[in-house]
């Protein structure tokens, strides 16, 4: 009876109560909206924190160019063309600068070589030979000069025992005679040129130019060049007897052993972080079988390594053997697909041969379990693709300086080989920070796939979230505030007179509220309802629209595409909550209402209605 009589009394103000109805139905389904869009968009970005990575690539810029001019024996004239100038070689170290929060400082990485035995591809390269050779006539080499092979020490002529030879870019070059027996490092460079009027040639034979493969390229670790004596001298020999065992003949012996290191070594890329490396950020290479080396891992450096499918192919490895890795050179001056090209090719533009004119040793070998095999989807753009038979393994698992003996190659900071990582979202204050530094010539580029965007959008809906559920509170206050004040002021003779028909304070308290908590509830399940749907079909439409480029700033790949960004689900228990939540600030505010008119008796309620 009481919820009859208590509905029936506000059901005799219908447009009072169908508004309060209305009302509260609107504030829930603010509170509702707001609630779910917000603990969507922390869900989002939680998730997308997990998923994205923000990283820094460092790049030494030119500080000009200047014209630089070779000789061409082709044409009998110096030939010019614009050079880039580099200003001092810039160190990583003045990337540590105060406030710069790296989750993965900047290194400037090696390489290393690693001579793998098992592996055997070469047949003798063709662009790159070594050879003892007896000029068919004195003749100064300045076009090309018809040579007879006697020996070849490494490399593949292809079974012709005939090469053109010429110093093509000497403007002074140096006479050969007849019948006198020369040893030389020959690359390939162009067609044959200058030959005598009659002489019959291809007009695709191939001329070989003289190298200085005899030369050491050796660096210390501060990346200054290793003096070597060598470099002062011819690039080729006159073989003799006995020859061979003087300084000069040892070397070239060991010169001759340098295809055999190449077709036997793999790059092996020590780093902080897999996506660090850029062909696993743009995945253009992907985990296969098994795993990612962990973070745990990577600090402790732990003997573990990734290698590609076609190494393991080779070598007969499988998940979980191990890999021996015997390294002897660093190379800080180019990236591992520089040598050894995933498209194929590649070359050295550095040498084996240390400034004593040995081979390098090796300055590290243990055994790493192999936690991962991957598969090359895409070979990448220069320098920033993956290398031939490209092994990876932490940092920490050689100890650091270990190399300084072993330098090979030195040059400065490339995006291929230095990189970095930062939070998410931290690229405008990072780069604040380091603009302060007034460090030129350094050019920084950041990759973060597009979260910069993501982030702003998410911000922009985590402030609307915000509008909406202030707005539903201060709505949802002020109507209960008001309504309460108003339905319980307007029954203040109703009270007077239950409490003089002897009904308890409890009894007159259900009896009035009864009808007002009804009305507060249906409002508020209505709306909590309408507002999780809506919340519902606005994150549906979210997951059609809201897409982000991968080619974030100045990302270079050919590989650009788009991904959608998926909403988690809007939540019912939200909805239940802040329904619920709504419904006790009903009761409470509407309770606190009835308290102040139970306070006063039944006669003085009477008296201050006849005052009025």
């Amino acid at each position: 009876m009481t919820f009859y009589y208590s509905m029936k009394q506000m059901l005799r103000s219908p447009l009072k109560s169908f508004l309060f109805f209305l009302l509260m139905g609107v504030s829930a389904f603010f509170l509702a909206l707001g609630g779910n869009l917000w603990n969507m968009s922390r869900a989002g970005m939680q998730e997308f924190e997990r998923i994205f990575t923000t990283i820094g690539t460092v790049e030494q810029t030119a500080v000009g160019s200047r014209t630089v001019s070779y000789w061409d024996a082709g044409s009998k004239t110096y030939q010019y063309f614009k050079g880039t100038v580099y200003g001092d070689r810039i160190s990583e170290d003045v990337l540590d600068f105060e406030g710069a929060d790296y989750l993965l400082k900047p290194r400037q990485r090696p390489y290393f070589g690693a001579y793998v035995k098992e592996l055997y591809e070469g047949v003798g390269h063709d662009w790159m030979i070594t050879v003892e050779v007896t000029p068919e006539e004195t003749a100064v080499a300045d076009h090309s000069v018809k040579m007879r092979v006697l020996k070849v020490l490494e490399g593949n002529l292809n079974g012709s025992d005939v090469v053109y030879v010429c110093e093509h870019s000497n403007p002074d070059p140096d006479e050969f005679v007849a019948g006198k027996t020369y040893i030389m490092q020959l690359s390939q460079s162009g067609a044959v040129h200058g030959r005598p009027a009659g002489e019959a040639v291809d007009e695709f034979t191939i001329e070989y130019q003289i190298t200085d493969g005899i030369c050491s390229t050796q660096y210390t670790l501060d990346g200054e060049r290793v003096y070597d004596k060598m470099n002062e001298g011819p690039v080729y020999d006159e073989v003799t007897e006995g020859f061979y065992e003087t300084e000069r003949g040892k070397r070239w012996l060991a010169v001759s052993q340098e295809q055999d290191c190449y077709d036997h070594t793999i790059p092996v890329q020590p780093v902080d972080g897999t996506k660090l490396l850029m062909p696993f950020y743009r995945d253009e290479v992907v985990i296969s079988e098994g795993r990612d080396i962990t973070e745990e891992e990577y600090q402790s450096g732990k003997k573990v390594c990734l290698i590609p499918d076609t190494l393991a192919l080779l070598l007969r490895k499988s998940l979980g053997d191990k890999l021996t890795l015997p390294l002897y050179y660093a190379n800080y001056a180019q990236a591992p697909t520089d040598t050894f090209s995933g498209k194929g090719g590649g070359g050295l533009s550095f040498s084996f041969l240390n400034a004593q004119g040995e081979i390098y040793s090796v300055f590290n070998e243990q055994d790493y379990e192999i936690v991962g095999i991957y598969t090359i989807k895409d070979t990448g753009t220069g320098s920033y693709g993956i290398g031939r038979y490209e092994a990876v393994i932490p940092w920490n698992a050689v100890p650091e300086d270990s190399w300084k003996d072993n330098i090979a190659a030195f040059s400065r900071m490339r995006g291929a080989t230095t990189s970095f990582q930062i939070p998410n979202g931290s690229i405008q204050e990072f780069m604040d920070k380091w603009d302060k530094q007034g460090i030129e010539d350094l050019k920084i580029t950041f990759y973060d796939k597009g979260y910069s965007q993501l982030k702003e959008g998410i911000e922009n809906r985590m402030l609307m979230s915000w509008i909406f559920l202030v707005s539903g509170c201060v709505m949802s206050v002020m109507i209960l505030l008001f309504f309460a004040n108003l339905f319980i002021t307007g029954q203040q003779e109703r009270i007077a007179v239950e409490r003089l028909l002897g009904r308890t304070k409890r009894q007159c308290s259900r009896s009035i509220l009864t009808g007002i908590l009804v009305l507060a509830a249906a409002g508020s399940i209505l709306g909590s309802t309408a507002g999780w749907k809506a919340t519902e079909t606005a994150a549906k439409k979210a997951d059609t629209e809201v897409v982000f480029d991968t080619a974030y700033s100045n990302l270079i790949t050919e590989n650009t595409k788009e991904e959608k960004v998926y909403w988690p689900e809007p939540d019912p228990v939200l909805a239940v909550g802040t329904g619920g939540g709504l419904l006790v600030a009903a009761l409470l505010i509407s309770s606190c209402y009835m308290k102040e008119s139970l306070k006063k008796e039944p006669l003085q309620l009477l008296g201050s209605l006849e005052e009025q």
